[in-house]
């Protein structure tokens, strides 16, 4: 009875932290739609109304992990426990190293452009933490298994679970299941937020050009509406809400044949997310004549309100000079279905899209490493097979930088290009569960094909 009165208490504590945590952040991330996202919110495409979804699923997948706890025998709850205890711990320590090392590197640049370092600091590495675990979460997730199960295999507590009749797959599911939630996690963060706090990073990181007294000017080239804006003194990133200085619009007839319609100067414009219009202020628009030997029609306003498409994010950070891992996927998507940018754009769009798809599987691929890597029936470490294990998800590094560089340049399939090191790690681990199986270390089976034993 008082085993069912903890789990309970732990999925209520589990659920009630989620709703919290969903109270805070879905609003924010609705919040922050309406100051990127083009059009108002019932016109939405698909794949951006997804986004706060996501966002509430992340923030329940602890209480799936405690429902699944409740239901679980006392054998599977001492596995997940020793898996979820170790994994979190991997997690802690590589974050917190990975964060401490990032902070030495621009506490500098913290110190001489910001009044208050500490709190820009600590608002900078919130924004990063989704970054930062998209990037060592698979590893982390082996590494949590490793140790779990090289535990469990050195106390000899493995072979006693497996004599109670279960097979060895059956024993490491509790490890499979909340390594697919850890999965679940990993593919949410690179949906959106991993990408975002990558842009984020990338504005930061050059804030001397958006808080000196002469910031550089943006030019931001709308190619779906044939529009180009040039802003003299522009919003800041982190306050995008800002009125944006010495705007300069043009509207061309399309993009192919770049014939200009007019043109508005303004002193001012500023953007009403509630209305999804622009304002400008003291505008000048200069409306090209018909005849080449008549002057271009002039007009003044005091105020100007125009319901552009663009907002301030989309001309603040243009996508033309952001790296492709700075772009969510549901922007990744857009320009796939677009058909936007050069055969070569395409390419790096796709390959990048079905990356962060087989990313979230190779998760899974490294927890099928670590079974035979770390788990021993002989009297033996498991040290060599999990150093094994460790060079083998370095070369895995390796693959997801070369196959997808041949899926970039059209050399080979996008999804082929970002599904061969799954494919290549699936039949590595396969085949060494079945070396493992048969009670034979890596040694062993190599002396014995050296000397031609089956």
């Amino acid at each position: 009875m008082a085993g069912i009165l903890r789990n309970m208490l732990l999925l209520l504590l589990c659920f009630a932290g989620g709703t919290l945590l969903a109270l805070i952040l879905v609003p924010g991330e609705l919040e922050q739609m309406r100051w990127e996202v083009a059009g108002m919110p019932e016109s939405y495409p698909l794949e951006q109304k997804f986004r706060p979804i996501l966002l509430l699923v992340l923030c329940y997948i602890p209480m799936l992990g405690a429902l699944a706890y409740s239901m679980m025998r006392t054998m599977d709850r001492y596995m997940s426990r020793c898996f979820i205890n170790y994994f979190l711990l991997c997690t802690a320590i590589l974050l917190l190293i990975y964060m401490l090392a990032d902070f030495t590197d621009n506490m500098e640049r913290f110190r001489t452009r910001f009044d208050d370092p500490l709190r820009q600091a600590l608002l900078f590495y919130a924004s990063q933490l989704p970054m930062f675990l998209y990037q060592i979460l698979p590893y982390t997730i082996m590494m949590g298994a490793l140790w779990c199960l090289s535990k469990l295999s050195g106390t000899s507590e493995l072979i006693g679970m497996l004599q109670s009749g279960r097979s060895l797959m059956r024993v490491c599911l509790p490890v499979f299941l909340y390594g697919t939630l850890a999965a679940v996690a990993y593919g949410i963060f690179g949906f959106h937020w991993a990408p975002n706090g990558s842009l984020y990073r990338q504005m930061i990181l050059k804030q001397e050009k958006i808080s000196s007294d002469k910031p550089s000017p943006i030019i931001y080239h709308s190619d779906a509406c044939a529009r180009i804006w040039s802003i003299k003194r522009p919003a800041s990133f982190s306050n995008p809400g800002e009125p944006m200085r010495d705007v300069t619009i043009e509207q061309f007839d399309n993009v192919q044949s770049g014939k200009l319609l007019f043109q508005i100067i303004a002193e001012r414009a500023t953007w009403n997310k509630e209305e999804a219009t622009w304002t400008l202020c003291n505008a000048y628009t200069r409306r090209l004549a018909s005849a080449k030997d008549r002057p271009p029609d002039e007009e003044f306003a005091e105020v100007l309100v125009l319901p552009l498409e663009e907002k301030p994010y989309q001309i603040i950070a243009p996508t033309q000079d952001n790296r492709i891992d700075a772009m969510g996927t549901s922007v990744l998507y857009d320009l796939i279905k677009s058909g936007a940018g050069s055969r070569l754009d395409r390419c790096r769009y796709r390959t990048e899209w079905h990356v962060r798809l087989a990313r979230i599987f190779s998760c899974l691929v490294l927890i099928l490493l670590a079974l035979p890597s770390a788990i021993t029936f002989q009297r033996r470490s498991p040290m060599k097979g999990i150093g094994i294990a460790v060079l083998l998800a370095a070369l895995m590094l390796f693959l997801y930088r070369v196959f997808p560089s041949l899926g970039e340049s059209g050399l080979i399939q996008a999804w082929i290009s970002a599904w061969i090191p799954n494919v290549i790690y699936l039949f590595i681990a396969l085949y060494l569960i079945h070396k493992n199986l048969a009670h034979r270390s890596m040694r062993e089976w190599a002396r014995a094909k050296l000397q031609g034993a089956p």
